[in-house]
């Protein structure tokens, strides 16, 4: 059966908790390549708005820039609360707004004065959903509309380019703010390093539509890759009856099916396909828009390793079933799917 109540994987025993948090704590720190990339917004935001000086509206912008990947730690409330999971209800506009109405009136109350502080909260958290939006992650934009993931996939949703850009980009701000880089104030320095975001993001926006209006790639989906000139392809087609995903890989085109049926018992080896309707595997396949997997049956056990063409090597989740039990267990990849 494929209940809740035959997991031998759950959030409802003390050893599956411990391992639950270990693999939320490794994700958190996979993602703080990331960290400097928000952080750098943030900084610039406040440069913008504010004028350099380290004062208040910096720290705010700081906070602001960081607070929705601290979502690990409402990690309890997750299995009755599932929307306060990763990339959740944090990544949300109204959510963003709200915590910078709420600090400001704290702040307000305790005497700590700033005309543009509500502002460069707002635009610091906002920023930081914006990135992910235009990354391959997802955020649920109009929550409380829809609880549906938007993205662009114009770059990764963890990347080591603008982690290594944002490094420099946050030690000339702190050169300038002592000093000066070739001339420029703190302000003139933030304004540069904004015009090259917009212009990184452009071109790369404007690539990935190129390259998905040429002919062979009619219908399909160009996605980032680490190599920021390599793209890779991906297509869905949804049905009533079942989701497929084409991937283009090195040994061609490869298909993969999802049926919408959810089965109550896994029989044979393409029963196991209905686990991705499973909560725990949804809990981090909901992101994806092109889910892909492994199969691997043999005699007394059937085993499906759930990836995405989005997430590449970062992490999948596989489900087992044996001896009449479903395991649902989450990791880091070993090994990556050959994805063009």
């Amino acid at each position: 059966m494929l209940s809740r109540s035959n997991l031998n994987i759950g959030l409802h025993c003390s050893s599956c908790i411990k391992e639950e948090i270990l693999f939320q704590l490794k994700r958190f720190i996979f993602s703080q390549m990331d960290f400097f990339t928000h952080l750098l917004l943030g900084f610039i935001i406040a440069l913008i708005v504010d004028g350099p000086n380290f004062d208040l509206s910096l720290i705010a912008a700081i906070f602001m820039s960081q607070l929705s990947d601290l979502d690990f730690m409402l990690f309890p409330l997750w299995k009755k609360l599932p929307f306060t999971g990763h990339h959740g209800i944090t990544h949300t506009p109204i959510f963003v707004f709200s915590v910078s109405l709420l600090i400001s009136i704290i702040l307000y109350l305790l005497g700590w004065l700033d005309k543009w502080l509500l502002l460069i909260l707002f635009l610091s958290g906002a920023v930081h959903i914006f990135g992910d939006f235009l990354g391959t992650g997802g955020v649920p934009l109009l929550y409380p509309l829809n609880k549906n993931y938007y993205k662009k996939n114009i770059d990764l949703g963890v990347s080591p380019v603008l982690m290594l850009f944002s490094l420099v980009g946050i030690t000339s701000l702190i050169r300038a703010q002592i000093g000066s880089v070739y001339g420029l104030d703190a302000r003139e320095v933030a304004l540069l390093l904004a015009g090259i975001f917009v212009v990184y993001y452009s071109g790369r926006a404007a690539l990935k539509l190129y390259l998905e209006k040429k002919p062979e790639n009619q219908g399909f989906t160009a996605l980032p890759t680490l190599s920021p000139l390599r793209w890779k392809y991906a297509r869905k087609v949804e049905t009533a009856k079942e989701i497929v995903v084409y991937l283009k890989t090195k040994e061609g085109l490869k298909s993969f099916p999802i049926p919408k049926a959810r089965k109550k018992e896994i029989r044979q080896c393409e029963d196991i396909l209905c686990t991705y309707w499973h909560p725990l595997v949804q809990a981090e396949m909901r992101f994806f828009e092109f889910p892909c997997y492994r199969l691997n049956c043999e005699e007394g056990r059937m085993e499906i390793t759930w990836n995405s063409a989005e997430a590449g090597k970062v992490m999948d989740v596989q489900a087992i079933y044996e001896k009449g039990e479903l395991r649902v267990i989450k990791r880091f990849r070993k090994k990556r799917m050959r994805i063009q």
